[in-house]
């Protein structure tokens, strides 16, 4: 069966449309690129096509954190803006007797750019289309295979897991195994989060010393905060400075044939998950990918 992660891939494939894909205009200037699209295209296609676009995840409807970057990026005033749209999409949702968080359906949409004159449909057009006055030169060289370059943010998530650099030398199964399938699922596996999340804490933890001045002036045992349901039992009750150097099976959510598919990465200890470069590469990854035109 197809996993989730395909399935989203393939809605979103199919709901991209072809000027979301475009990342250039020719030497066109933007004023002559908009009026292209005025010539070419009436009110409804603008629409469909903004729509479609900002529809990054493929489900029929858009939310405010899909809409918001594209606002952002039209303003330079990005600090009053953001409150700004966030309480004007709120305010229209509810006239329309919508759930903020459920999203605009395609005619909610329209309905809500009506006000919009065809001149600034067209400019949200054009920006859709990834406007440029020269081609973008960014990429992910260093982190990808050969094989994966030239693609987009979004198209190195949707891939297999062998497209990042580290990883591509595992083997399919050893890493079915870790239940990753594509770049999109290394991104958010759960271990690496929580490892990564220990690792980045543990230099904030205060000495003994430090700590014992904060326990009651009555006595008894202060209740410290603690990690238990994440730790084997054995370890539940270390300060957060050790838990890195904890061997990875410490994690209580790993299962034994995770660990060992660890082992063969060269991935031995809590500090070794959490700082290994592919993971953070594929979340970096998908941070970025809503900022794609």
């Amino acid at each position: 069966k197809p996993t989730a992660v395909a399935k989203a891939a393939a809605r979103a494939a199919m709901a991209e449309p072809v000027l979301k894909r475009q990342k250039t205009i020719g030497s066109q200037t933007f004023d002559e690129a908009r009026q292209g699209v005025l010539k070419d295209h009436d009110r409804e296609e603008m629409l469909d096509g903004i729509f479609d676009a900002w529809d990054y995840d493929g489900n029929g409807a858009l939310t405010l954190e899909e809409i918001l970057p594209f606002y952002m990026k039209s303003s330079k005033s990005n600090d009053v803006l953001e409150p700004q749209v966030r309480a004007g999409f709120e305010k229209f949702c509810t006239s329309q007797g919508l759930q903020a968080t459920d999203g605009l359906t395609k005619s909610a949409f329209k309905t809500w750019l009506s006000k919009l004159t065809d001149e600034q449909l067209a400019s949200h057009f054009v920006r859709v289309k990834g406007w440029t006055s020269e081609a973008y030169k960014m990429n992910l060289n260093l982190a990808i295979v050969k094989e994966y370059r030239g693609k987009t943010i979004k198209e190195i998530l949707d891939s297999p897991v062998d497209a990042l650099r580290g990883l591509s030398d595992i083997g399919e199964e050893a890493l079915q195994k870790l239940g990753v399938k594509a770049v999109r699922e290394v991104a958010v596996w759960r271990p690496f989060l929580l490892a990564r999340a220990i690792v980045t804490l543990a230099p904030s933890e205060s000495t003994d010393k430090d700590a014992e001045s904060d326990a009651p002036a009555t006595g008894g045992i202060l209740k410290k905060m603690n990690i238990r349901n994440m730790l084997d039992k054995e370890f539940e009750a270390l300060p957060l400075k050790q838990v890195p150097d904890l061997p990875v099976s410490a994690l209580s959510i790993l299962p034994p044939e995770c660990v060992e598919v660890l082992h063969t990465m060269r991935i031995r200890t809590i500090k070794h998950l959490g700082q290994r470069k592919y993971f953070h590469w594929a979340n970096s990854m998908l941070e970025l990918e809503q900022y794609e035109a």
